[in-house]
Formats: structure tokens, sequence, C-alpha cells
């Protein structure tokens, strides 16, 4: 566990450092499309080969649509009421 926080921790002062040109910032960019592609292919692989997971799939699917749905409008609710309190009205300026 702390070998991941020691590559975020180094990641991180490496971006706040700026130690990466506009180059190496295109290059990181993709590099991170291609590894979280392969990641969510072998999370697929995983869940795939599970046998429990795929016989409970209709059930987890409900939940995970459940779940997606309360959570997208949960947020939409508190940047409104956020926004309406925090930021500034066009016409009060």
């Amino acid at each position: 566990m702390w070998d991941i926080f020691l590559v975020v921790g180094i990641g991180f002062f490496i971006g706040y450092k700026g130690f990466l040109n506009e180059k190496g910032i295109k290059i990181n960019s993709k590099l991170q499309t291609v590894w979280l592609m392969l990641l969510i292919f072998c999370m697929g692989v995983s869940i795939g080969r599970n046998g429990e997971i795929v016989k409970n799939l209709p059930l987890l699917g409900g939940k995970a649509v459940l779940f997606a749905i309360l959570t997208a409008l949960c947020s939409t609710i508190v940047i409104y009421i956020l926004s309406t309190l925090f930021l500034e009205k066009e016409g009060k300026k």
C-alpha cells in the first residue's frame, strides 16, 4: 500500500515543481489514457472470470443504475444550491 502512496507522491512532486514541459505533459496524458484503458480491460476480464459476479449481474446492475442515478441527482442538487448561494448573479455585479 505504501508503494502506491510513494508513486502518487512522486507524481505530485513532479507536477507541482513543473518538471514536465509541454511535450512531456502531452505524452503523460496519452500514457494515462492507455494505462486507464488497460486497467478497465483487466477489470473486465476479472469480472468475466468470476462466476459469482456473472450470476448476480442482474441484481448488481440494478443497484448500480440506482446508485448512478441518485449520485447524479444529488450532485446536481448540491451544485445548484451552492452556486445560487456563492456565485454572483449576472445582473448584480
